[in-house]
């Protein structure tokens, strides 16, 4: 909390409040220089030299330590540089307060003062300065909804409600003032209070679809739903789009279990073209959220994003929301559509490029992923996250050779930046090497990805699988790998495959049919199998179950309708070694 307040007001307060720097006229030689190295710090403000400008105040109070102006400069200072630690929040604002003990009138340096403490929840301190400067700047009508929140935040509503009344027998009343007030009697309990405020805020509009609105929610609140419902309706009767009224309806109708209603509100809210965008997007992720907790995918969803989008054609933010959601419900090619409209709109972001390439990959248009993925990285050729996606799209679709040019291309600009594991790149390189059968190639890339990472999980399984089926003098080294891969991700059901194979290589059969049986448990429902099932067949084999063998082994074979190995071993209802 402390670090996001760097920035607050800098442009507010630097330069633009100049106050003079000294109590009495600078006689003396030191405090002569500290205003010249004051000012000298505000010119390297303002050419945006924020350290330079620092240093130069640093200069300047040790040359006057005691100038009020310039600690409060120092302190406002330390906290607009970067990395700032915890106690360099605290030493900064300690610095400002001796400004706003020793100049208690200086209306700016303590209302920012003020509106820092509030920010690093220091409220005490924040109302102490409001408090001061309420009394001597009463017509500064800001301060008085900041010391109400103040007062609120310490838990003091009485105090609070009292600075908002008085707000209103100056400002009179609004829909802000009444709705904090309103807040704070919440928390004291005072129902009858409450009701007449609300009422007060309707007498002044009675005709006025907000404060009949405010009503409805009050009484939502206060658990009383049918009139919460008649002050709601009154307001759309006044004004019939104010979507607001409908969005708070839908709200209450779902508190209640009445779904029927509340999708009868949420649409008309998310039809109504008053509500704004972001609104909007708030609205339909809770909305999905709600329907994915409920495991409900109907198309009622879809139907809500297209109409909305008819409104919207060109709101990236609507799109790219509905992408989220297709995704969700692995419709990876709808979700690649919506995606591309929104790079239509801005094809700036990297990371949408890089969305875009999975979701068509796992859609296996890998002749799509290629060509989104030559695209994105023409607009951000250094975000090497994009080669990585590419090089994977080439790989999928055994265009091997481009696959091995862009992982080289990558570990070339991941050389010194180091932005991607080193070690994923050269686990990719060995699976392409292995795929083309060049086993030494194979073997150097997956070696150079377990010196460079000894406990990266995908390369240890990689490399295990590789062993098993093309260096089978080395089953040892791979039982001792596909382990620790296992031992990094147990539930992984590609390292529990590998691990059944080395079993059943070592010839370790009934537990191998224990680890088969949890990799088909944890496999991936999405992607083919047929490896896994074959080894589960192998497995039944040599157990003494050849009928369920060919059970598995015809599982295999509708993943993998190609293989002539599969179908001679179905067949012939026997093993054959490869």
């Amino acid at each position: 909390m402390k670090k996001a307040t760097r920035n607050i007001l800098l442009a507010v307060c630097f330069a633009a409040v100049i106050l003079p720097m000294l109590a009495g006229k600078p006689s003396a030689a030191d405090k002569r220089k500290a205003e010249y190295a004051f000012m000298e710090a505000i010119s390297k403000k303002e050419a945006g030299d924020i350290d330079a400008a620092y240093a130069l105040l640093r200069h300047a109070v040790t040359l006057d330590p005691d100038n009020p102006t310039i600690n409060y400069y120092v302190g406002f200072t330390m906290l607009n540089l970067d990395r700032t630690t915890d106690e360099e929040v605290d030493s900064a604002t300690a610095l400002m307060r001796i400004n706003t003990i020793e100049r208690p009138g200086d209306y700016y340096e303590n209302y920012i003062y003020a509106i820092l403490n509030a920010s690093l929840s220091n409220h005490a301190e924040a109302t102490r300065v409001l408090e001061n400067l309420a009394k001597r700047y009463p017509a500064k009508t800001e301060l008085f909804p900041m010391l109400a929140k103040s007062y609120a935040a310490q838990g003091n509503f009485d105090k609070a409600i009292a600075t908002i009344d008085s707000l209103e027998k100056t400002e009179g009343r609004t829909v802000t003032t009444t709705s904090m007030k309103v807040n704070y009697l919440f928390n004291t309990g005072d129902t009858a209070a409450i009701i007449n405020n609300g009422k007060l805020l309707l007498h002044d509009a009675p005709n006025s679809a907000v404060p009949n609105a405010l009503m409805g929610n009050i009484f939502a609140q206060l658990n009383m739903p049918d009139s919460a419902f008649a002050y709601y309706d009154r307001a759309l009767i006044i004004e019939p789009d104010y979507g607001y009224a409908n969005l708070q309806k839908a709200y209450l109708y779902n508190s209640l279990g009445d779904s029927t209603n509340y999708e009868k509100e949420i649409s008309a809210t998310l039809l109504n073209k008053n509500i704004d965008v972001d609104t909007k997007v708030d609205i339909l992720t809770d909305y999905i959220r709600d329907c994915i907790q409920q495991g409900d995918s109907s198309a009622r969803v879809d139907n809500m994003f297209r109409t909305i989008l008819n409104q919207h054609p060109h709101e990236a933010q609507i799109r790219h929301l509905f992408s989220d959601y297709l995704s969700f419900k692995k419709d990876y090619k709808n979700a690649a559509e919506q995606l591309s409209y929104v790079l239509d709109i801005d094809p700036s972001d990297p990371k949408n490029w890089e969305r875009l390439i999975w979701l068509e990959i796992f859609n296996n248009n890998y002749d799509k992923a290629i060509e989104s993925g030559k695209k994105a990285v023409e607009y951000a050729p250094d975000e090497l996250s994009l080669y990585q996606a590419l090089g994977f799209a080439y790989f999928k679709k055994e265009d091997y050779s481009n696959a091995i040019a862009t992982y080289d291309t990558l570990l070339v600009r991941n050389k010194d930046i180091q932005m991607v594991d080193e070690a994923d790149i050269h686990t990719s390189l060995g699976d392409i090497y292995q795929q083309i059968g060049d086993t030494a190639n194979a073997i150097k890339n997956y070696e150079a990805a377990i010196n460079i990472n000894p406990s990266n999980a995908l390369a240890l399984n990689n490399f295990a699988y590789f062993l098993c089926t093309h260096k089978k003098d080395r089953i040892d080294d791979a039982a001792r790998m596909a382990e620790m891969a296992l031992a990094a991700d147990p539930d992984n059901g590609s390292y529990l495959d590998t691990y059944a194979l080395v079993l059943f290589l070592k010839h370790d059969y009934k537990k191998a049919l224990e680890f088969i049986e949890k990799a088909a448990e944890h496999r991936d429902s999405d992607t083919g199998n047929a490896e896994l099932w074959e080894h589960y067949g192998d497995i039944l084999f040599m157990l003494g179950k050849p009928a369920e063998a060919v059970e598995k082994w015809k599982d295999a074979l509708k993943d993998n309708p190609g293989s002539k190995l599969l179908k001679k071993k179905i067949e012939n209802k026997t093993y054959f070694y490869e």
